[in-house]
Protein backbone atom coordinates (compact mmCIF):
# COMPACT_ATOMS: atom_id res chain seq x y z
CA UNK A 1 0.00 0.00 0.00
CA UNK A 2 2.71 2.36 0.98
CA UNK A 3 4.32 1.57 -2.55
CA UNK A 4 0.98 2.02 -4.48
CA UNK A 5 0.59 5.31 -2.91
CA UNK A 6 4.08 6.82 -3.36
CA UNK A 7 3.59 5.86 -7.03
CA UNK A 8 0.51 7.68 -7.63
CA UNK A 9 1.52 10.81 -6.00
CA UNK A 10 4.67 10.82 -8.10
CA UNK A 11 2.10 9.78 -11.29
CA UNK A 12 0.42 12.45 -10.46
CA UNK A 13 3.68 15.48 -10.23
CA UNK A 14 4.73 13.50 -13.60
CA UNK A 15 1.12 14.48 -15.12
CA UNK A 16 1.11 17.70 -13.80
CA UNK A 17 4.84 18.97 -15.20
CA UNK A 18 2.75 18.25 -18.91
CA UNK A 19 2.66 21.13 -21.15
CA UNK A 20 -1.23 21.92 -21.34
CA UNK A 21 -3.61 24.48 -22.88
CA UNK A 22 -5.10 26.75 -21.07
CA UNK A 23 -7.24 28.83 -23.40
CA UNK A 24 -7.56 28.32 -26.89
CA UNK A 25 -9.57 30.28 -29.55
CA UNK A 26 -10.13 28.76 -32.90
CA UNK A 27 -12.97 30.68 -33.98
CA UNK A 28 -14.72 27.88 -35.58
CA UNK A 29 -18.24 28.48 -34.15
CA UNK A 30 -18.10 31.88 -35.69
CA UNK A 31 -17.68 33.86 -32.78
CA UNK A 32 -14.68 35.00 -30.47
CA UNK A 33 -16.06 32.24 -26.67
CA UNK A 34 -12.37 30.08 -26.64
CA UNK A 35 -13.02 26.77 -28.08
CA UNK A 36 -11.10 25.50 -24.59
CA UNK A 37 -10.93 27.41 -21.04
CA UNK A 38 -11.87 30.76 -20.36
CA UNK A 39 -11.25 34.16 -21.67
CA UNK A 40 -11.79 37.00 -24.48
CA UNK A 41 -10.72 38.12 -27.14
CA UNK A 42 -11.13 41.84 -28.69
CA UNK A 43 -10.61 44.34 -31.17
CA UNK A 44 -7.91 47.17 -30.62
CA UNK A 45 -9.59 49.94 -33.02
CA UNK A 46 -10.33 47.74 -35.93
CA UNK A 47 -13.51 45.67 -36.96
CA UNK A 48 -13.75 41.88 -37.59
CA UNK A 49 -15.37 39.02 -39.51
CA UNK A 50 -15.08 35.06 -40.00
CA UNK A 51 -13.44 34.20 -42.97
CA UNK A 52 -11.48 30.70 -44.04
CA UNK A 53 -8.70 29.56 -41.64
CA UNK A 54 -6.18 27.51 -41.42
CA UNK A 55 -8.91 24.65 -41.21
CA UNK A 56 -12.86 25.69 -40.03
CA UNK A 57 -12.84 29.60 -39.15
CA UNK A 58 -10.50 32.30 -38.82
CA UNK A 59 -10.81 35.95 -37.31
CA UNK A 60 -10.60 38.60 -39.83
CA UNK A 61 -9.74 42.04 -38.88
CA UNK A 62 -9.76 45.37 -40.93
CA UNK A 63 -10.00 49.29 -40.27
CA UNK A 64 -6.52 49.53 -39.74
CA UNK A 65 -4.46 53.01 -39.15
CA UNK A 66 -3.36 55.27 -41.78
CA UNK A 67 0.25 55.41 -43.62
CA UNK A 68 2.39 56.74 -40.89
CA UNK A 69 -0.43 57.25 -37.74
CA UNK A 70 -1.28 55.13 -35.23
CA UNK A 71 2.29 52.46 -34.67
CA UNK A 72 1.24 50.08 -32.08
CA UNK A 73 -2.59 51.20 -31.67
CA UNK A 74 -4.56 48.57 -33.78
CA UNK A 75 -5.08 45.15 -33.73
CA UNK A 76 -6.72 42.25 -31.24
CA UNK A 77 -6.41 41.11 -27.32
CA UNK A 78 -6.58 38.14 -25.92
CA UNK A 79 -7.32 38.07 -21.66
CA UNK A 80 -7.46 34.42 -20.05
CA UNK A 81 -5.84 33.63 -17.00
CA UNK A 82 -2.97 31.80 -15.88
CA UNK A 83 -3.55 30.75 -12.01
CA UNK A 84 -2.37 27.45 -11.06
CA UNK A 85 -0.15 27.42 -14.38
CA UNK A 86 3.63 28.53 -15.09
CA UNK A 87 6.20 28.39 -17.89
CA UNK A 88 3.45 30.07 -20.04
CA UNK A 89 3.83 30.10 -23.98
CA UNK A 90 1.55 31.91 -26.40
CA UNK A 91 1.02 30.86 -29.89
CA UNK A 92 -1.11 31.84 -32.95
CA UNK A 93 -1.33 31.07 -36.91
CA UNK A 94 -1.58 34.96 -39.05
CA UNK A 95 -2.11 35.88 -41.95
CA UNK A 96 -1.91 39.14 -43.74
CA UNK A 97 -3.36 40.42 -46.93
CA UNK A 98 -0.74 42.41 -49.46
CA UNK A 99 -1.74 46.13 -48.29
CA UNK A 100 -1.88 45.10 -44.54
CA UNK A 101 1.23 45.57 -42.38
CA UNK A 102 4.05 42.85 -42.28
CA UNK A 103 5.11 43.94 -38.83
CA UNK A 104 3.47 43.32 -35.97
CA UNK A 105 4.83 43.33 -31.96
CA UNK A 106 3.25 40.89 -29.59
CA UNK A 107 2.79 42.36 -25.90
CA UNK A 108 1.85 41.27 -22.90
CA UNK A 109 -0.46 42.48 -19.68
CA UNK A 110 -0.73 41.50 -16.57
CA UNK A 111 -3.32 43.99 -15.06
CA UNK A 112 -5.72 43.02 -17.23
CA UNK A 113 -4.88 45.65 -20.36
CA UNK A 114 -4.20 48.51 -18.31
CA UNK A 115 -0.57 48.59 -19.00
CA UNK A 116 1.33 46.17 -21.74
CA UNK A 117 4.89 44.98 -22.35
CA UNK A 118 6.77 44.34 -25.18
CA UNK A 119 7.25 40.20 -25.66
CA UNK A 120 8.77 40.32 -29.08
CA UNK A 121 8.80 41.00 -33.28
CA UNK A 122 6.95 38.67 -35.51
CA UNK A 123 10.54 39.95 -37.84
CA UNK A 124 7.93 41.31 -40.71
CA UNK A 125 7.09 37.36 -41.21
CA UNK A 126 3.48 38.12 -42.71
CA UNK A 127 5.28 38.41 -46.17
CA UNK A 128 4.36 36.59 -48.95
CA UNK A 129 1.08 37.65 -48.14
CA UNK A 130 -2.67 35.37 -48.07
CA UNK A 131 -0.51 33.10 -46.32
CA UNK A 132 -1.20 31.96 -42.47
CA UNK A 133 2.23 31.64 -40.82
CA UNK A 134 2.50 30.61 -37.41
CA UNK A 135 3.94 32.52 -34.25
CA UNK A 136 5.11 31.64 -30.40
CA UNK A 137 6.43 33.39 -27.91
CA UNK A 138 7.88 31.63 -25.05
CA UNK A 139 7.32 33.38 -21.91
CA UNK A 140 8.05 30.89 -19.34
CA UNK A 141 11.34 33.15 -18.23
CA UNK A 142 9.13 35.53 -17.40
CA UNK A 143 7.98 34.66 -13.17
CA UNK A 144 5.21 37.76 -13.67
CA UNK A 145 3.12 35.84 -15.97
CA UNK A 146 3.00 32.67 -14.38
CA UNK A 147 -0.60 31.97 -12.04
CA UNK A 148 -1.56 35.46 -12.77
CA UNK A 149 -5.14 36.26 -13.01
CA UNK A 150 -4.99 39.01 -15.24
CA UNK A 151 -2.60 37.92 -18.05
CA UNK A 152 -3.09 38.37 -21.61
CA UNK A 153 -1.27 39.28 -24.66
CA UNK A 154 -2.09 41.51 -27.57
CA UNK A 155 -0.72 41.30 -31.60
CA UNK A 156 -0.76 45.27 -32.73
CA UNK A 157 0.59 46.85 -35.87
CA UNK A 158 3.40 48.52 -36.11
CA UNK A 159 6.12 50.95 -38.18
CA UNK A 160 8.82 48.55 -39.93
CA UNK A 161 11.62 48.76 -37.51
CA UNK A 162 14.15 48.82 -40.51
CA UNK A 163 14.02 51.02 -44.20
CA UNK A 164 12.03 50.11 -46.91
CA UNK A 165 11.04 50.54 -50.63
CA UNK A 166 7.01 50.08 -51.04
CA UNK A 167 7.22 50.36 -54.56
CA UNK A 168 8.36 51.76 -57.53
CA UNK A 169 6.55 55.19 -57.73
CA UNK A 170 7.17 55.73 -54.12
CA UNK A 171 10.68 57.02 -52.12
CA UNK A 172 12.18 54.82 -49.73
CA UNK A 173 10.63 55.07 -46.50
CA UNK A 174 12.69 55.23 -43.10
CA UNK A 175 13.02 53.16 -40.33
CA UNK A 176 10.16 53.24 -37.65
CA UNK A 177 7.80 56.04 -40.02
CA UNK A 178 5.38 54.15 -41.97
CA UNK A 179 3.87 50.37 -42.23
CA UNK A 180 5.13 48.39 -44.77
CA UNK A 181 3.33 46.26 -47.03
CA UNK A 182 2.96 42.38 -47.07
CA UNK A 183 3.00 41.74 -50.70
CA UNK A 184 6.74 40.67 -51.38
CA UNK A 185 6.54 43.81 -54.26
CA UNK A 186 7.70 45.88 -51.45
CA UNK A 187 11.54 45.24 -50.85
CA UNK A 188 14.07 46.76 -48.32
CA UNK A 189 17.33 47.70 -50.68
CA UNK A 190 17.12 51.51 -52.19
CA UNK A 191 14.69 50.74 -55.67
CA UNK A 192 13.96 47.45 -55.11
CA UNK A 193 10.16 47.87 -54.90
CA UNK A 194 8.30 46.82 -57.51
CA UNK A 195 3.87 47.50 -58.61
CA UNK A 196 2.17 50.34 -57.66
CA UNK A 197 0.16 49.31 -54.59
CA UNK A 198 0.81 50.55 -51.24
CA UNK A 199 -0.01 49.73 -47.61
CA UNK A 200 -3.96 50.63 -46.71
CA UNK A 201 -6.47 50.83 -44.49
CA UNK A 202 -8.43 47.91 -45.78
CA UNK A 203 -5.82 45.29 -45.56
CA UNK A 204 -6.77 42.84 -43.76
CA UNK A 205 -4.75 40.85 -40.73
CA UNK A 206 -6.61 36.85 -40.06
CA UNK A 207 -5.92 35.03 -36.93
CA UNK A 208 -6.52 31.38 -35.69
CA UNK A 209 -5.61 29.21 -33.53
CA UNK A 210 -4.83 31.39 -30.92
CA UNK A 211 -3.19 29.59 -28.03
CA UNK A 212 -1.93 30.13 -24.11
CA UNK A 213 -0.22 27.21 -22.77
CA UNK A 214 1.21 26.50 -19.48
CA UNK A 215 2.50 23.71 -17.26
CA UNK A 216 0.83 22.76 -13.83
CA UNK A 217 2.34 24.13 -10.88
CA UNK A 218 3.97 21.79 -8.82
CA UNK A 219 3.86 21.90 -5.16
CA UNK A 220 7.28 22.69 -3.84
CA UNK A 221 9.24 19.72 -2.59
CA UNK A 222 8.41 20.08 1.43
CA UNK A 223 4.73 20.63 0.23
CA UNK A 224 5.07 17.67 -1.34
CA UNK A 225 6.33 15.42 1.34
CA UNK A 226 3.73 17.03 3.53
CA UNK A 227 1.18 16.01 1.27
CA UNK A 228 2.19 12.08 0.87
CA UNK A 229 2.75 11.97 4.55
CA UNK A 230 -0.85 12.69 4.85
CA UNK A 231 -2.12 10.80 2.07
CA UNK A 232 -0.13 7.73 3.69
CA UNK A 233 -1.46 8.28 7.47
CA UNK A 234 -5.09 8.18 5.81
CA UNK A 235 -4.67 5.27 4.07
CA UNK A 236 -3.01 3.74 7.70
CA UNK A 237 -6.41 5.20 9.59
CA UNK A 238 -8.89 3.12 6.78
CA UNK A 239 -6.86 -0.01 7.25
Amino acid sequence: MKHLAALLFCSSLLASSQAAVITQWNFDASNTTPSTGTGSATLIGTTASFATGVSGQGWNTTGYAAQSTGSGTRGVQFLASTVGYENITISFSHRASGTASRWANIEYTVDGGASWTLAGSNAGGLSPHDTFYSFSSDLSSLGIVDDEADFGFRVVAVFAPVAFDQNASLADFAANTAYQRANSQSGFAPGSGTGTNDYATTGTWRFDNVTISGTAIVPEPASALLGSFGLLALLRRRR
